[in-house]
């Protein structure tokens, strides 16, 4: 392909067809290369150009060749935290590779972000050498190796699960379970709001260079109505401590409204001063069977950890969350 007939155009709601190009490319990249991988959800993906993230803004960039799109790029700028970054995520049609698209949908990202006064880059792709040689050649490096494991519902050890629970619940007297979903717990806002400000601070950082996020009240009300209005199913548990009050434990699954056979386990938080009483556990335990009773068409769950999370780690491989693979988390200079 010669290097003038490719053309960078950006992805917005008033154009329908490249929306639907961009959708299909992304959903044809991954398909090739994680077979195994849920797809994006279309809802989703539409409803993001008029509900935007809450972290910042999102952009993307069509590749076309002639009149045939062939690669994709989304470049996200977060707006609270990490203010002289960019997040890049490009995706090339299987057919299209090793003809420079992905290097130019990359420049042509980077120059967007530094108008934008962007000065580094992260991106999060899985492990393997054609990431790698990417990586390489613009001199970005690994900050934190993640693993992905996943629970095969019709896997699962029930008895296992229930002498966890039964154990976990014999050493967490003193707190008490509370349950939500597409109702946040108006009385539990901030508290959820330290748990999410203490995620990154708590959670294996590796060489990663990124600022930690100060979540507030506010945060978590804009992030839960953007879920709700990007579709998502949520299934979220937590444990009061009944002395105080205070939410100190919090876990959640969320499965997307047009992918009815999986799931993600997302955030498991136990403030510091709680831990020792299997509270994460019970969370999470708890959680799960809450949603096996309310998306039974689940199959399968995904979850990612930072590699050297024993602990976490643990509790996952116990209630038979399996390793798939790992994850880079990419970072550097914009060139």
């Amino acid at each position: 392909m010669a290097q003038s007939t490719l053309e960078i155009v950006e992805v917005g709601a008033d154009d329908p067809a490249a929306v639907d190009a961009a959708f299909a490319i992304a959903g044809a990249s991954v398909g090739a290369d994680l077979p195994d991988f849920p797809p994006e959800c279309r809802y989703q993906y539409d409803m993001q150009f008029r509900v935007p993230p809450t972290r910042g803004p999102r952009r993307y960039f069509l590749a076309r060749d002639g009149a045939e799109p062939v690669g994709v790029v989304q470049v996200d700028l977060p707006r609270h935290d990490n203010l002289d970054k960019a997040v890049i995520d490009i995706n090339v049609h299987p057919d299209h590779r090793r003809r420079g698209i992905g290097r130019a949908l990359f420049a042509h990202a980077s120059a967007a972000a530094r108008a934008e006064g962007r000065t580094g880059v992260f991106g999060f792709s899985p492990m393997t050498d054609a990431s790698s040689g990417f990586a390489a050649a613009y001199g970005l490096t690994n900050g934190l190796l993640d693993a992905r494991r996943r629970l095969v519902v019709a896997d699962l050890d029930e008895a296992a699960l229930d002498r966890m629970y039964a154990d976990g619940l014999a050493k967490a007297a003193g707190y008490r379970l509370v349950h939500w979903g597409d109702t946040l717990p108006e009385e539990y806002v901030e508290d959820l709001a330290a748990l999410d400000s203490s995620f990154l601070a708590e959670s294996p950082m590796g060489e990663l260079e990124y600022e930690p996020e100060n979540v507030d009240a506010a945060r978590v009300r804009a992030q839960h109505a953007a879920n709700t209005a990007w579709g998502w199913r949520r299934y979220e548990t937590g444990l009061v401590h009944e002395a105080s009050g205070r939410l100190v434990a919090w876990t959640a699954i969320k499965a997307a409204r047009t992918i009815d056979w999986h799931a993600w386990q997302m955030i498991t938080l136990v403030h510091p001063a709680h831990r020792g009483h299997r509270l994460g556990i019970v969370a999470k335990v708890a959680n799960l069977r809450r949603m096996q009773a309310g998306e039974p068409a689940v199959t399968v769950i995904d979850t990612f950890n930072a590699a050297d999370n024993s602990y976490m780690i643990a509790i996952n491989e116990a209630m038979g969350f399996r390793f798939v693979d790992l994850w880079a988390n990419w970072q550097g200079a914009l060139a």
